[in-house]
């Protein structure tokens, strides 16, 4: 079957283009907008599982109800693609992390590029105060240096930067995010990383890694890993890091595309987005909705 190929246009305002640039710079905007994206098909990844959390690979369109501000949408089309991938790691590197959690995180991230294609792209983001990009998207292999350490844990921050990259229509994209869950540094707030994960197009797996202290943070991952259709995976031990980032790709690069044009709402502000299959023991994850702008000249 030939893919269908969606004709989406992204606009990003000039308040969230310029937020990478404030958390550099450690300045807090006076205003924060999250993004929003003008689209005529939209494009839903689907993740289905079964009771202990294994891929349910073999449904077909038929399996699949979609509702857009609970009004039913016609699936135009449906795969599990071979489309290439573009995946983000974030990292905590806050004083929290030991050499031998470094250590263990290099190995993680070596192991994620080694089961990249060709095809596939990623990125490697650290954060402790500052996030920073350590290795730009680029094609496998992958290498990051994890030796330095900071003060401080800008999750909020992290979060943010992680997952405001626009929608391409020729590839797909996720978010694998680790840390032990203590904000102490931030410049942005909750709120706004909320808001901001409504529109997001990546599903975000967010690995939590033990630590002694409790983990402050949990409700506000939680809402964004549930946002954009994404995960959390708490492990019990460091050693686990590899494998819960490895099944994730897998989870994602198995998932199920949906693309329809929406009909019978308006083509302007919030859309509520529900996707259900027919046998109602499975568990089904997706990204909640998404805001619409009229393109120019409509």
């Amino acid at each position: 079957m030939r893919p269908f190929i969606s004709s989406i246009s992204v606009s990003i305002s000039i308040s969230i283009a310029a937020l990478a640039i404030l958390a550099v710079a450690g300045v807090r905007p006076a205003a924060q907008t999250p993004f929003r994206t003008s689209t005529d098909v939209v494009v839903i990844d689907v993740s289905v599982t079964d009771g202990r959390r294994l891929p349910i690979t073999n449904l077909t369109k038929d399996d699949f109800a979609l509702k857009d501000n609970d009004a039913a949408q016609q699936i135009l089309d449906f795969d599990r693609e071979a489309m290439p991938l573009d995946v983000t790691v974030t990292i905590d590197v806050s004083g929290s992390m030991t050499r031998d959690d470094r250590e263990m995180v290099s190995r993680a991230v070596a192991q994620v590029s080694d089961r990249l294609g060709p095809a596939d792209r990623a990125r490697v983001m650290t954060f402790a105060t500052m996030t920073a990009e350590r290795t730009p998207l680029a094609h496998p292999p992958i290498k990051v240096d994890l030796s330095a350490v900071g003060p401080g844990t800008a999750i909020f921050d992290a979060l943010l930067l992680s997952v405001i990259t626009p929608p391409l229509p020729d590839r797909r994209q996720c978010v694998l995010f680790m840390t032990d869950g203590q904000d102490t540094t931030s410049i942005f707030d909750a709120s706004l990383v909320i808001d901001t994960a409504r529109h997001a197009s990546a599903p975000t797996t967010i690995v939590l890694v033990p630590n002694r202290a409790p983990i402050t943070t949990r409700g506000l991952l939680f809402s964004v890993a549930a946002q954009t259709g994404g995960e959390i995976v708490e492990l019990k031990g460091h050693d686990q890091l590899s494998q819960a980032f490895l099944t994730a790709l897998e989870n994602f690069r198995t998932s199920y595309v949906l693309r329809y044009s929406p009909a019978g709402v308006s083509r302007t502000g919030w859309h509520d987005v529900t996707v259900t299959v027919k046998n109602k023991d499975l568990r089904v994850r997706a990204r909640r909705g998404y805001w619409a702008t009229r393109p120019s000249g409509r």
